[in-house]
This record gives structure tokens, sequence and C-alpha cells, in this order.
């Protein structure tokens, strides 16, 4: 396919079909909060790791139903391409300058008591396996948040619109999914690193890649800490 003037590869796709999808993602954030509710409240026994995964994975019905059934769009069209190399340094880069912004947008909401992220060490105290939660925040939801939030989303509204006002719309609805009010600057941040490296390469790889690095991080040093503070 030919390249946009945004530098994003053409997708056929519309911009009317994105925003059906986003009305979709509306839709699976309510469901996905009286889904919690009900599962707190109600105390199911069903692995978190394992309900995060069913729930991540349900986001790419849109991206089927508005790409792949209506357009017969591929794994290349979504954005799943060879990349240089140069953009993983690219990307490094970036992800270190958040990683500093983040230490001290952190400091600065301890000042008041908060925390930008939710504390995962005891969730991963009280799991008998930490296996599915693993599994879901380092592998299911970077491949498909990326493959919705850039491959379908950014893609379709590059369309349109400027590469920029794709990115920040494509961001904002990425930092709002993850419901954590104090966490909507960082995690847009990361979208916005996010769409521009899918604009510099032309492939979600680059992000698919840094996002992993970024959950395998936090996920990884929640982990740790919980077996160094757990109990006996």
């Amino acid at each position: 396919m030919e390249s946009t003037e945004s530098g994003t590869r053409s997708v056929p796709w519309s911009v009317r079909d994105v925003w059906l999808g986003v009305i979709a993602l509306g839709l699976w954030i309510i469901g996905y909060t009286a889904a919690t509710f009900l599962v707190r409240t109600y105390s199911v026994g069903l692995d978190p790791g394992l309900f995060i995964g069913i729930a991540e994975l349900a986001l790419l019905v849109p991206v089927w139903w508005f790409a792949a059934r209506k357009y017969g769009a591929g794994w290349d069209t979504l954005g799943f391409r060879r990349f240089d190399a140069g953009t993983l340094g690219v990307g490094c880069g970036l992800m270190l300058i958040s990683l500093l912004f983040n230490a001290v947008y952190s400091a600065f909401l301890a000042i008041f008591g908060l925390r930008a992220q939710v504390d995962l060490v005891p969730i991963f105290a009280e799991l008998s396996s930490p296996w599915w939660l693993l599994l879901a925040g380092i592998v299911v939801a970077p491949v498909v948040e990326e493959l919705f939030f850039r491959g379908f989303v950014y893609a379709g509204l590059a369309e349109r619109y400027s590469w920029r006002k794709a990115a920040v719309i494509s961001s904002a609805l990425f930092a709002l999914i993850h419901l954590q009010l104090t966490a909507v600057v960082p995690i847009f941040i990361l979208g916005y690193i996010f769409a521009y490296l899918y604009r510099r390469s032309g492939s979600i790889w680059p992000a698919v890649l840094m996002h992993v690095s970024t959950n395998a991080l936090g996920l990884g040093a929640a982990y740790l800490l919980s077996r160094i503070t757990l109990p006996g």
C-alpha cells in the first residue's frame, strides 16, 4: 500500500470505521468496569491475570469487525511489517526519557500521598501463581493494545488528520482505558511515543517491543518485591 502524507501506510478502513470502533471501545470500558465490580463483589474465583487476558482479547473484536471482516485487512495492513533497526534505538532513547519523567511525576504525586500506578505487589503476593498475570500483562496486553490503538485507530485517523492529531487522539484513548486518573499523563506520553515509532517505521513492532519492555519492567519489579516481602 502507498504511504499517506502522515508517513503511515494507507489503510482501507475509514475514519468513520475508526469512530465506530471507538464506540465499541466505550462499550468495552463499561463492560470491563461492570465485570470487575461483579468479580470483586461476589468473590468470583477467577485468576486476575486470566480475567485481564480475556478482557484484552475482547479488544480484537472491533479490529476484526471494522478492518479484517469488512475490508479483508491482513496482518501486514494492520502494521505487522518489517522495520529498520534504528527505530528501536530511537525508541529506547524515548523510553529512557519517559522513565525519567515518570520518576519525577511519581515523586510529585507522592507529596500529596498519591500513586501514579496501582500497587501490584499485594496482588502478586496473594496469587498462588503469577504466570497468568505476567502473560496477560507482558505479552497479551502489549500486542492487543498496539494492534487496536496504533494499527487500527491511529492508522485510520492518519488517513484524514495530521499524524500529530491522530497520535493525540489515539494516545488519549489509550490512557483512558487504563482507568487510572493519576496515570493519565504518563500513559498518554507512552501512547504518543508508540504512535511516533509507528509513523517512523511503518510498523507496530517497535511500539509492541517498547510496550512489552515497559510492562515487563513494572510487573517484574512488582513480582520480585512480592517475593521479598511475602510473609514467611
